[in-house]
């Protein structure tokens, strides 16, 4: 019998769907794809992540997840999501009361509602970015000079002055996402960003005075604040909540210069 990975690429493939095609939709990474077709999951961020990459693979290709999940849990290859129970005591004796099946169905639903949106805000801020950086191109020109014109030559009295530091008003962060990363920030108590970020994209942010962020992969993300290089948040795969960065804290993030030898 096919392994589960092999039967969801022949589903794909019966619909004529590439897996740069789901990627492109879902802003999930190839290599995550093929991990699940090759039923590699241990490859992918692991837990909540895990589960949610796959059910957005099922969506992409049309099958339902309700369907899916509990053959890989019973492989194996998904871990068993334990029951919610809560004890009641009856006449001196601890009793566990299940929550009911239309409880959990109503959760899945939720969960899939949520992840659907986050998708398509992903793929709506890609896309203003996009055409933001095509629009920013089309507007720089190239001076040239004509051939019959000399460039104007500096009088030899003139000083050249040492080009100005730029100075940063609040805070000023640069991104780069050296592999795919979910991310959430707030610049001031504002939502700026929230969803997938594929590696090798960048981005920035910037606030009054407070950031406050949320990483699924904090090993995966470098940057740079207010101009100076940033400390790691964290190790590769793991979860950080609630990183706040402040005017008067940023010093801690940043990397510290080596005093001269």
């Amino acid at each position: 019998m096919e392994s589960l990975g092999k039967q969801l690429q022949q589903e794909r493939e019966k619909k004529g769907i590439s897996l740069k095609d789901i990627s492109l939709q879902t802003k999930i990474g190839l290599r995550y794809l093929e991990a699940i077709e090759n039923d590699r999951l241990d490859l992918l961020p692991g837990g909540f992540f895990t589960r949610q990459i796959l059910k957005a693979y099922l969506v992409s290709i049309g099958l339902n997840p309700s369907d899916w999940l509990p053959k890989y849990q019973e492989s194996g290859l998904l871990p068993t999501e334990a029951p919610v129970t809560q004890p009641i005591k009856t006449k001196g004796k601890a009793e566990w009361l299940k929550i009911d099946k239309m409880v959990w169905i109503s959760l899945t639903v939720i969960v899939l509602v949520l992840l659907v949106v986050l998708i398509y805000l992903s793929i709506k801020g890609s896309q203003k970015n996009i055409e933001a950086r095509k629009a920013s191109q089309q507007t720089q020109a190239t001076p040239i000079i004509p051939a019959e014109q000399t460039p104007p030559q500096p009088k030899p009295e003139a000083v050249q002055s040492a080009p100005a530091v730029p100075e940063y008003e609040g805070l000023n962060l640069d991104l780069t996402f050296n592999e795919d990363c979910w991310i959430q920030v707030y610049a001031d108590g504002n939502l700026v960003m929230d969803g997938l970020k594929i590696g090798g994209f960048k981005t920035s942010v910037k606030a009054q005075s407070e950031l406050i962020i949320n990483l699924g992969n904090a090993g995966g993300v470098s940057f740079t604040l207010n101009g100076k290089a940033g400390k790691p948040f964290g190790k590769r795969g793991a979860v950080v909540k609630n990183i706040k960065i402040t005017r008067d804290n940023l010093e801690q993030f940043l990397l510290q210069d080596k005093p001269p030898e």
